[in-house]
């Protein structure tokens, strides 16, 4: 099998090294030529450099694939996959090829970008997840977009991608561009589990006064249960280094978090859908408050310190309450997922993209099984739905900002609970008779109902 690709950074080269191991062979390229050269060291290092042919440009990369080609890109989003793109057209590409974007681009782009190039080449794309070194060992793979060419390519990448009991954790999840949708909400679940299991270190930290190396005992304890992630090992992990004087590592992290627009993404399209991801919203505004002095809002956000409470825990409660709300986290980004998928018709298969996120990936968990199982599972947990509302009621009270822990709470209580959408339908009505309506299905005004002499002015 041979294919291309562009775009040799970081997740590139891990990639191209995966699919060389695999036994494809490999024409890589990237404007930087350094990049190359490292490649090409790397493969020579593990003995698998004959399978690699770097290029100066991608003329020269056209002219050495047979047709139809497969050609993978792997550089930023944004005006350069056109650039890409386009520079491939006047390359020589044509419409019997394959062209896959594999980075961390816009759907909406993916869509334009189909209908832009279909009778060029075809366009298709795909999600990568794990990182570097789940792009050099196995990755997890959400792709979509086009039958035809991906039929060239599909059995091979069911190897390169990770694997889990036996099957491949790459998928055609659904067609035109909902890989990257997928991937998009991928990360938005991600955003969400790493704000919450902050969260947990937090209220355990300066709620119960325990040390980073005690926390990181907690979450060892809970990950060697049905609890295991790999978020929250890392974080165990995490928690138990320290420096060569005894400092804790997370004592000298400044507190500012960094983002690159998928949690943004995700957030503006569920507002766009109208399907409610408040976790997932809530974790991208977690991030975005921890970097308000560097805002032109700074001066209006900034206020004088708080003194915080302690609180005493049962552990056990705990644990539950962190397994109930990482469940809705996952369970709010599928409900994202289908609705999009409806929305544009794509045929997203929940199933397999399930699969996709069982290995190789950054929210890869063991219980991923109970999510498969919907709202069904999520019902039979009262033990662990009381203990979500009572850990949130006492990590509130510490004084300290719980984000996602509290917004996960107010929507599963939202849901389940007596709404109080009633009033605001009223409010609506009155001061801009948009109109209300009954229980009876009835639309009217509030005037309909009962008589008001006169309105408050």
């Amino acid at each position: 099998m041979q294919v291309a690709l562009v775009g040799l950074g970081v997740m590139g080269k891990n990639l191209a090294l995966n699919l060389i191991e695999q036994g494809m062979t490999l024409v890589a390229y990237d404007k930087n030529p350094d990049a190359g050269e490292e490649l090409l060291s790397c493969a020579k290092l593990q003995g698998m450099a004959d399978r690699l042919h770097i290029v100066s440009d991608l003329a020269d990369m056209v002219k050495r694939l047979t047709p139809p080609r497969s050609i993978l890109l792997l550089v930023p989003a944004g005006e350069l996959v056109d650039k890409v793109c386009n520079e491939l057209v006047e390359a020589g590409v044509d419409c019997d090829d394959i062209i896959v974007d594999c980075g961390n681009s816009n759907y909406k782009d993916g869509i334009s970008r189909k209908l832009k190039y279909q009778n060029k080449f075809e366009f298709a794309t795909m999600g990568i997840s794990g990182g570097a070194e789940g792009a050099r060992h196995g990755p997890a793979m959400m792709a979509s977009g086009s039958e035809g060419g991906w039929e060239r390519v599909e059995s091979w990448f069911e190897k390169v991608a990770a694997s889990y009991k036996g099957e491949s954790c790459f998928a055609r999840v659904g067609q035109s561009a909902s890989g990257h949708f997928v991937k998009m909400v991928h990360n938005g679940i991600e955003y969400a589990l790493m704000q919450l299991i902050a969260e947990m270190y937090q209220l355990l930290r300066l709620g119960t006064n325990r040390t980073p190396h005690e926390v990181a005992e907690i979450f060892n304890q809970w990950s060697e249960g049905s609890l295991n992630s790999y978020l929250l090992s890392i974080s165990s992990h995490i928690l138990s280094l320290e420096t060569d004087t005894n400092e804790a590592l997370v004592d000298l992290i400044d507190n500012k978090v960094g983002a690159k627009g998928t949690g943004l993404w995700t957030a503006q399209n569920a507002l766009e859908l109208g399907i409610a991801v408040p976790s997932l919203v809530a974790a991208v505004q977690a991030r975005h408050l921890t970097n308000t002095g560097d805002t032109h809002a700074a001066k209006e956000m900034t206020y004088a310190a708080k003194a915080t409470s302690q609180v005493e825990l049962d552990l056990d409660e705990l644990k539950d309450a962190f397994l109930f709300a990482s469940l809705l986290a996952y369970r709010q980004g599928l409900a994202l997922i289908k609705g999009a998928s409806r929305a544009h018709q794509w045929k997203v298969d929940l199933s397999k993209t399930l699969q996709t996120w069982r290995a190789g990936c950054i929210i890869r968990a063991d219980y991923l099984d109970n999510i498969a199982e919907g709202v069904e599972f999520i019902d039979t947990l009262e033990k662990e739905a009381l203990a979500l509302r009572k850990i949130a009621g006492q990590a509130m009270m510490t004084g300290l900002a719980f984000p996602v822990l509290s917004s996960t709470q107010t929507y599963f209580a939202t849901l389940t609970t007596p709404s109080n959408g009633h009033l605001v339908q009223a409010q609506r009505d009155y001061f801009g008779e948009h109109g209300i309506k009954t229980h009876r299905g009835e639309v009217c005004h509030l005037t309909d109902l009962v008589e008001i002499d006169a309105k408050v002015r």
